[in-house]
């Protein structure tokens, strides 16, 4: 069974856990980017930067991975973008959600597989914390790894998700529950 930092995988997919994939599609980890690859037969090969990985792996980021400009956090108590990579949207959905399902359920990214809309925040919110700071780190420690170059050549190409505030309030809006779907987010 997959875990983070105790916290096990969830499982559950009812129609409030299913919002989230119609409207705010979890972020990826760097450690995510090999697994849903080769779900999709592309192969990612650690050693090398963006310019050297094979033509079918460009192919599966450019299909199916957007920018997103990420949560705000603060920072030395000012607001900052926490830069992420997440799924690519198909009819505004997740585009590995068939309507009912994770069609990549066995290797969901990081965003997905630990967050249902059932945990107690405070637990969603650590979760989510530590994932950020995993993504913080390489940011400040690695600014040229894959993960930071593949969200670059995403962004250049104005391949970009909404912020996830903005995806939050239309999820909201649809659900007309926002002070339920508030608390998950923190």
């Amino acid at each position: 069974m997959r875990t983070f930092m105790g916290y096990h995988r969830t499982h559950c997919d009812c129609p409030e856990c299913a919002l989230n994939c119609q409207y705010i599609p979890g972020y990826l980890l760097p450690s995510d980017l090999p697994k849903i690859a080769a779900f999709h037969g592309a192969e990612l090969n650690p050693c090398l930067d963006w310019r050297h990985q094979d033509a079918h792996f460009h192919q599966f980021i450019l299909e199916n991975l957007l920018a997103s400009p990420g949560a705000l956090v603060l920072k030395n108590g000012e607001p900052h973008r926490m830069r992420t990579i997440v799924p690519a949207r198909k009819n505004g959905w997740c585009k590995f959600f068939d309507g009912n399902l994770c069609t990549i359920h066995p290797v969901a990214p990081f965003g997905c597989a630990f967050f249902d809309a059932h945990q107690d925040p405070h637990v969603s919110s650590a979760i989510s914390g530590a994932g950020l700071t995993i993504i913080a780190r390489l940011w400040e420690d690695d600014p040229h790894s894959l993960y930071c170059q593949i969200w670059n050549v995403l962004y250049r190409k104005s391949m970009r998700s909404p912020p996830p505030e903005e995806c939050r309030q239309r999820m909201e809006n649809h659900s007309g529950r926002s002070d339920y779907l508030s608390s998950l987010y923190l």
